[in-house]
Formats: structure tokens, C-alpha cells, sequence
């Protein structure tokens, strides 16, 4: 790749990242969020598309997966999809360079509005793996201006997934979850040192039933997306952002 992510970055393109485990309402928040800066924005129609996001789950390598068996304790053999390699990863950060890209020409465009910025929400299960050890992978962990996680207990999380995309009960028990744990739980250091970064970091409870749309608006606020709003989302605004130590030790119990 000829330029790292951060080098073709553009000052005002504010890049979003959402991670968490499966089912634990990435993609629903990243189409929300997307749905809801187009509703608050206050600028003009022509540009009210300068707003785009990127689903890690499309790139998956079946060929990868497929290699990569492994026997639970039944005894059964499944692909492993949880784990970096089973991602086509070069690909996924191609078309990171190619959204800023267009992101950026659509600014250039906008001269009627002056400092206009456009947001890419980015939203995937190992989204900040600290696994991308490749000098010009590791570069895009930098690319974001704002982290948000997830959390979501097991059994949570597994029910959600059963009622949705099942899978055999060993595979999630003995792969998906371990997975999840193995190269998730890195992000406690990971956000720790972002914030020493002054980097900003969301750390929400996925197990509260909340309303994404309300989620969406008060994320939307916390970046300064929009100068007002007439949706009721300050009693969500406060539940979600708590003290930092605090969004750490909701992070550790998930992880336990």
C-alpha cells in the first residue's frame, strides 16, 4: 500500500470506529447514526451525503475460514470465522482510502459551506485488533478520532445470536466466544492508551435496552455533528457517558 491511512486522512472527515461482539448492535448503531446525521443536519440537501460507513463483515476470506479448522470438545470441526485472518483485511483498508477519498471530493465540492466536514462510521468485531501488526495496518488503528465498544454478556450475547444466525452450540462456546475474549480483551490497554492519546472513547452497555435512535443522537451530540436537537436523548446522553475508570470496569467484567 503506497500511503499509510493517516497520510491520506482529510482534517475535516471525522472518523468513527464501532466495535463489539456478535449481536451486539454494531451494524444497527452504524446505520442509525448515519439515518440520524442526515435527519440533524442543518445543511443543505445537495450535501447532506457527506456521511458513509464500512461493515467489517463484508470481508470475510472463506478460503481462509476453511483452512483454518478447528475441533471443539465434541469433537466436531468447524472453520474458524472469528479470528483476524479469516478478514481480508487489505481490502477492507482499501476501501477505507477509497470512502475518504470520495468523502474528500465532496467537501472540495461544498465551497457554499465553509468548514464543512463529513463522518465515515466504520463498525466491525475485531475493528481494533491490536493483532494488525503490519507497519502500514497498524497506521489505521490511528485513523480514528472516536472509539466506541460495546459490551455484551455471553449469555446475552448468545441468545441474540441464536434468534438471529444460529450456530452449532459448541462452535459458539468453544471458538466464537473464546475468540471474542482472546483478541478483544487486548482493548482494555489499547483504549487505556488512547485516552492517554486524548483520544475519545465510548464505552457502552449493550446489555441496557436502549433506543438506538436516542443512542445515535446522543453520539451524534458527543461530536458535535449537529448544533441542536429536539429529540428527548439527555436522560441516555447521561447513562452513557460515565466517568472513563468507569467504562473500564464495565469492560473488564465483560471480559471476565
Amino acid at each position: 500500500m503506497e500511503k499509510t491511512l493517516e497520510k491520506i486522512s482529510h482534517p475535516n472527515i471525522i472518523i468513527v470506529g464501532i466495535a463489539g461482539c456478535s449481536r451486539s448492535g454494531k451494524s444497527i448503531l452504524a446505520r442509525e447514526l448515519v439515518d440520524q446525521y442526515k435527519n440533524l443536519t442543518d445543511i443543505n440537501r445537495e450535501y447532506v451525503n457527506i456521511c458513509a460507513s464500512i461493515h467489517l463483515d463484508k470481508y470475510f476470506n472463506l478460503s481462509k475460514i476453511n483452512k483454518n479448522v478447528v475441533k471443539t470438545n465434541k469433537g466436531n470441526r468447524y472453520g474458524n470465522w472469528e479470528f483476524p485472518g479469516a478478514l481480508n483485511w487489505d481490502d477492507f483498508l482499501n476501501d477505507i482510502k477509497q470512502k475518504i477519498k470520495e468523502l474528500t471530493k465532496k467537501i472540495k465540492n461544498c465551497t457554499s459551506i465553509p468548514n464543512m466536514k463529513g463522518i465515515l462510521f466504520i463498525e466491525g468485531f475485531l475493528l481494533f485488533s491490536p493483532i494488525l501488526s503490519n507497519p502500514d495496518k497498524a497506521n489505521y488503528l490511528n485513523l480514528f478520532d472516536y472509539y466506541i465498544y460495546i459490551c455484551l454478556d455471553k449469555k446475552i450475547a448468545k441468545e441474540r445470536r441464536m434468534n438471529t444466525t444460529t450456530v452449532y452450540n459448541d462452535y459458539y462456546d468453544y471458538i466464537l466466544w473464546p475468540e471474542h475474549i482472546k483478541y478483544c480483551s487486548k482493548y482494555i490497554d489499547f483504549f487505556k492508551a488512547q485516552k492517554k492519546n486524548n483520544k475519545q472513547i465510548l464505552i457502552i452497555d449493550g446489555n441496557k435496552q436502549y433506543k438506538p435512535k436516542f443512542v445515535a443522537v446522543s453520539i451524534l451530540k458527543w461530536i458535535n455533528a449537529f448544533k441542536s436537537c429536539k429529540i428527548p436523548y439527555n436522560e441516555i446522553y447521561n447513562q452513557l457517558f460515565i466517568s472513563f475508570d468507569k467504562q473500564i470496569t464495565l469492560l473488564e467484567k465483560n471480559f471476565k
